[in-house]
């Protein structure tokens, strides 16, 4: 059976997103979503109400996005499930290209093409990087919008509760069964925050830094005591 954006529920944490949730959420609306999940790790910024006033369904969470999307993940009801940063914004024909790739007897395990909101060819070179780890290291992040399909969400666990690299405990999840991700032929506009705050390149290696260390043995947890989130970020 084809599947169609009503098929999917998107599902996006936050804690402190009040600046572009609401951008966030009414992309998912026009790309044909008709059920959105907020989880709310603890919000005190009025997040909560942005969602609840766009008639998005809002959840309570403990703080970390691998918690906060797995708790999403329990409330959907459809065949197809896409994890949405609040930072980020799905294009008006990003569900129908999903949907196109798959169908409800499938296995599905895939994200778009990043579009970095910015001007320069650092961030060209940023999305042609972070689209060439998903065809070679088989490893999506959450910034990508990473999408799947419920029964195979629930075959391999969904995301683990931990408060850092939920998106490659994924991946290897996904990669110990043999599913590899598809890159869909649309795309998915992110803020530069990250890397205009902290520089391209400083960014890229805080990235690697916290890879390596987990490959190293680090716990998630480990991780997250000297890692601030973007809302901790701001405030300062």
């Amino acid at each position: 059976m084809t599947l169609a954006p009503c098929d999917v529920t998107v599902i996006i944490p936050v804690v402190n997103e009040s600046v572009c949730l609401a951008r966030c959420i009414q992309s998912a609306c026009n790309a044909g979503v008709e059920k959105i999940i907020v989880v709310d790790g603890g919000s005190t910024d009025g997040s909560v109400a942005i969602a609840r006033e766009t008639g998005s369904v809002v959840v309570e969470s403990a703080m970390g996005r691998g918690i906060q999307q797995h708790i999403g993940a329990e409330q959907a009801k459809t065949s197809l499930l896409c994890f949405l940063h609040a930072d980020c914004q799905l294009s008006p024909g990003a569900l129908t290209e999903l949907c196109k790739s798959t169908d409800s007897e499938q296995d599905l395990y895939a994200c778009f093409h990043q579009k970095i909101n910015a001007r320069g060819l650092k961030y060209r070179l940023l999305e042609w990087g972070n689209a060439l780890r998903v065809r070679l290291l088989r490893r999506p992040y959450g910034d990508q919008g990473i999408c799947v399909s419920t029964d195979l969400y629930w075959r391999i666990g969904g995301f683990a509760q931990v408060p850092l690299m939920e998106d490659v405990l994924l991946a290897e999840a996904m990669k110990q069964i043999g599913i590899r991700p598809r890159l869909i032929p649309a795309t998915i506009k992110i803020a530069a925050r990250r890397w205009q705050r902290h520089g391209v390149i400083r960014q890229t290696l805080r990235n690697w830094w916290l890879l390596y260390q987990f490959k190293r043995g680090k716990t998630p947890a480990d991780l997250a005591v000297g890692y601030q989130r973007d809302d901790q970020q701001r405030s300062e």
